[in-house]
């Protein structure tokens, strides 16, 4: 078995490369040392110090430098989240280039109760109360994480690595309280530990306990999920079927959190659902990269766009053109005897007399109107949308056919559902402009 060590030269991880012949007997060894250039003279020293270990031992030492401050700013995250970005993916470059079939990773129990802290305080369900699995798979192709030191103290390795004289290298901003963790670390585990000396013990004791009982939840989820979709609809939950379930909370949350939906968007959502008197249709919850909208009978789970834009398409001649993700065919012909008014689904037709190019085309927009062929007045499009029964993401996709009186807000067709009365087609009508989705 090959086993790649993740070491960066501090005591846990130096624990694990001089105890590895105990800790993976037989056992194929190399080791990977990630400079995150955070600490400029002091992670080259770091990098050094392994790299001089690994020579003297015989040890296969791989290394990488990464500009972690500017990926963190790139990507919008924090240094620790960077981090850890860059690790696994160079981690999975080794994996597929050299065959390993696990990384190795130094996590104690202590951090292993940071981490629990840290899930409880970013509201992770019941999952992040598992803490750390010593045998996690990771996005490393078909290789594992594991964390042989997950049962030993930070306090039992430092006794370890003092009485054999081993020697690692000391992070000076461990002693600091930038981040998350150290924070933990330096001011409220002390606290802990004051008030119950064995509060490690009692943690994995209870971490093994939340395992159990997310198991639980795991199989309940996994045989309720999908009846709770419209049928062939990944991304469609029908609500009838969500609220039918004893449960519904819970299954909502865990089909909405891997599209980053918040605990307080979450809950949100699931307040409107629990109520007898709001209105649930036509709501938006949003997400970084995704949005939920509410209809009266299910939530849609779409990517998020930019909003309804004011941008423009200016057609001057007949032809095929692309807008807002449409396909829009416009012709223009000669009136037949045998001109068939009632038109299929997706197709308008006007009287090109009336409807001279350029054809200006756009996104609705509040305080849009019209006066619709056959109602004999004037009708804004938003009451519009609301006697065709249409959602949310309906409305954002409406195209319209701006007006040639150029009238602010005056629309001659919602495109491909509505033409204005006064650019109808008459029995005088010599041309017609066709406009079809298609």
């Amino acid at each position: 078995m090959k086993i790649l060590l993740a070491v960066s030269g501090g005591m846990d991880s130096m624990y694990m490369l001089a105890r590895s012949k105990e800790l993976f007997p037989g056992s194929h060894i190399a080791v990977a040392h990630c400079n995150f250039c955070l600490r400029g003279e002091e992670s080259d020293g770091d990098e050094q110090f392994v790299r001089d270990w690994c020579s003297e031992y015989g040890i296969t030492c791989y290394v990488k430098r990464f500009d972690t401050t500017a990926y963190a700013a790139k990507k919008g995250i924090s240094i620790e989240m960077a981090a850890r970005d860059l690790r696994y993916g160079w981690f999975a470059e080794l994996f597929s280039t050299h065959k390993f079939s696990a990384v190795a990773v130094a996590h104690n129990s202590n951090d292993n109760a940071e981490t629990l802290i840290l899930n409880l305080l970013r509201g992770t369900g019941s999952r992040g109360l598992r803490g750390m699995g010593d045998r996690d798979i990771a996005g490393i192709g078909s290789g594992r994480v594991l964390r042989p030191l997950l049962g030993i103290s930070r306090e039992e390795i430092s006794v370890w690595m003092e009485k054999h004289g081993v020697p690692h290298r000391e992070d000076s901003t461990n002693a600091g309280t930038l981040y998350k963790r150290n924070k933990l670390r330096n001011e409220v585990f002390p606290v802990f530990a004051e008030i119950n000396p064995s509060f490690l013990k009692t943690f994995a004791a209870n971490m093994r306990h939340f395992a159990q009982v997310d198991d639980i939840a795991e199989d309940y989820f996994q045989n309720t999920a999908m009846s709770v979709y419209m049928p062939g609809q990944e991304d469609v939950i029908s609500i009838p079927a969500l609220l039918s379930l004893e449960h519904w909370e819970y299954v909502l949350f865990r089909i909405l959190e891997p599209y980053d939906f918040d605990e307080g968007t979450i809950s949100a959502l699931g307040n409107l659902l629990a109520s007898e008197s709001a209105t649930i249709s036509g709501k938006t919850f949003e997400a970084p990269d995704w949005k939920a909208v509410t209809a009266s009978d299910k939530i849609l789970l779409l990517p998020r766009v930019a909003e309804k834009s004011s941008s423009k398409l200016e057609i001057d001649k007949p032809g095929v053109y692309s807008f807002k993700g449409q396909s829009i065919e416009v012709k223009v012909y000669e009136r037949t005897s045998g001109l068939e008014l009632q038109r299929p689904e997706g197709q308008l037709i006007a009287d090109a007399d009336k409807l001279s190019f350029p054809l200006r085309l756009r996104g609705w927009e509040d305080g849009d109107w019209m006066r619709p062929l056959g109602l004999g007045g004037k009708k804004k499009l938003s009451d519009l949308f609301v006697d065709l029964k249409w959602s949310l993401p309906e409305k954002e996709a409406a195209i319209v056919l701006e007006h040639p009186d150029r009238q602010k807000g005056h629309v001659g067709a919602l495109i491909c559902e509505r033409i204005g009365d006064s650019l109808k087609v008459t029995p005088v009508t010599e041309k017609i402009v066709e406009i079809s989705l298609l």
